[in-house]
């Protein structure tokens, strides 16, 4: 499965500095082939640029991933985005994940999950979501069917997760994606980090 990876403004070097963009890699699933129902009922969201997280709400069915929502350590303060999906984070199971990053600097290192349409008044959606961080594994929140189709991105083991973004739709989380910093040190390649899209 081919997702979309974009990358939104060139490399620019200026007098020995680098000046490094942030590729957009998503979201999935992609809007491409979806019906036109399906996706006049969702909106697009973005928290790129928000990569320190404290924290991650996931609300989540037998069917889909019904919201999530994070809060940001930012300026020294915690600060808590928009839900995206169902606004009441009202689905049968609710986690909050912690994240360790002001203490012991835990960062994502792979999104991975499924997508599918397991209720077609519903539409397509993200069935189920793992969050891999270089300190632990959270997941997986939802159902994945036998016939879903599956996503990883991988972009360990350095910090280069730059924030997330994606679809919702008033009832689920319709789709997902991440921002990735790429390296902009020589000295980092020397770790051999490897970007994935599965």
């Amino acid at each position: 499965m081919s997702q979309s990876i974009s990358q939104e403004n060139p490399l620019i070097k200026l007098k020995g500095k680098e000046t490094t963009s942030l590729l957009k890699i998503g979201p999935i699933p992609s809007q491409r082939g979806q019906s036109s129902s399906d996706l006049g009922k969702q909106t697009a969201w973005d928290e790129k640029g928000r990569n320190k997280l404290a924290q991650m709400f996931v609300s989540f069915g037998n069917d889909y991933i019904n919201s999530i929502a994070f809060q940001y350590i930012e300026d020294g303060k915690l600060v808590i985005s928009p839900v995206f999906g169902s606004p009441n984070l009202d689905g049968p199971n609710f986690v909050a994940l912690r994240f360790t990053e002001a203490t012991n600097n835990e960062y994502i290192t792979r999104l991975s999950g499924s997508h599918g349409t397991k209720n077609y008044s519903t539409g397509q959606g993200v069935t189920s979501l793992t969050i891999e961080t270089n300190a632990a594994i959270y997941g997986p929140f939802g159902n994945a069917g036998s016939n879903d189709p599956k996503f990883n991105i991988s972009f360990g083991p350095e910090n280069q997760f730059a924030g997330f973004h994606g679809t919702s739709s008033p009832e689920i989380l319709t789709s997902i994606g991440v921002y990735v910093k790429p390296i902009d040190d020589l000295a980092a390649l020397s770790n051999k980090t490897e970007l994935h899209v599965e």
